[in-house]
C-alpha cells in the first residue's frame, strides 16, 4: 500500500521532469542556432518605461540589433525566429523548433517572466 501511495505521489514530478528533458533533448538533436543564443529576456522599467511596465526584448546582441523592447512577446518571438535566418546561420531544425517556441508564447497569452521562460524552456535554454 505504501509503495503504491508513493508511486501515485511521484508519477507527477518524473512526468514534469520527463517533458522537460525531452525538450531540451529535442532542442539539441540536430538544432544547431549558429551564431546566436535565441534567447528571450522580460524586465520591468528598461529605459523609456514605467517602472512597473515589463517587456521583453532578445538577449542575444545579433538578434536585438535594431529591435526595442516591446510589451507583447509575440513581437520579440517573432523577431529571434527570423533573425536565425537572416544572421544568424540556424539550420532548419532549429528554425522548426523556435516556430514551435513561438507558437507555444501566442497560445499562452501571458505578458510577464514566465512567458520568457516558457520560449527559452521550449528551445532548450
Amino acid at each position: 500500500m505504501y509503495s503504491k501511495a508513493l508511486l501515485v505521489a511521484l508519477f507527477p514530478a518524473l512526468a514534469a521532469s520527463a517533458a522537460v528533458v525531452s525538450t531540451r533533448q529535442a532542442s539539441s538533436a540536430g538544432a544547431d542556432f549558429g551564431q546566436c543564443v535565441p534567447t528571450m529576456d522580460f524586465q520591468l522599467g528598461r529605459p523609456g518605461r514605467k517602472p512597473d511596465e515589463g517587456t521583453f526584448l532578445p538577449t542575444d546582441p545579433l538578434v536585438a540589433k535594431g529591435q526595442q523592447d516591446a510589451l507583447n512577446p509575440n513581437i520579440i518571438t517573432n523577431r529571434i525566429c527570423d533573425q536565425l535566418t537572416n544572421v544568424c546561420d540556424a539550420n532548419n531544425a532549429a528554425k522548426a523548433l523556435c516556430e514551435q517556441a513561438k507558437s507555444q508564447v501566442q497560445a499562452l497569452g501571458t505578458k510577464d517572466a514566465t512567458t520568457a521562460d516558457a520560449f527559452n524552456a521550449a528551445l532548450g535554454f
